[in-house]
């Protein structure tokens, strides 16, 4: 039985390396999923990783019957952030 790939898309926050991060790293995160956090050497690396964790997430809800969190659908940028945000797409 074949599978149906399916894509999400995600806001995702980009902060460039800093003491409260990590002094040589750039870290991206999606508020969709708090937890899932990721680090590179160069934003694309980050954002590479990040799409890596999310899809291991959604994919994990999805083999638990999880219902995944409202903030998966698209949703609007906030303002007022101190990060460069992005738009994360993931194929699961």
């Amino acid at each position: 039985m074949a599978t149906r790939t399916r894509r999400y898309r995600l806001l995702c926050d980009l902060y460039p390396p800093s003491m409260s991060t990590e002094p040589d790293k750039y870290m991206a995160e999606t508020p969709a999923f708090p937890n899932c956090v990721a680090w590179g050497d160069t934003p694309e690396e980050a954002v590479a990783i990040l799409e890596s964790v999310v899809a291991a997430t959604i994919q994990t809800y999805a083999e638990r019957g999880y219902a995944l969190p409202p903030g998966v659908a698209p949703m609007e940028a906030e303002t007022g952030r101190s990060s460069q945000s992005r738009v994360l797409e993931v194929s699961v």
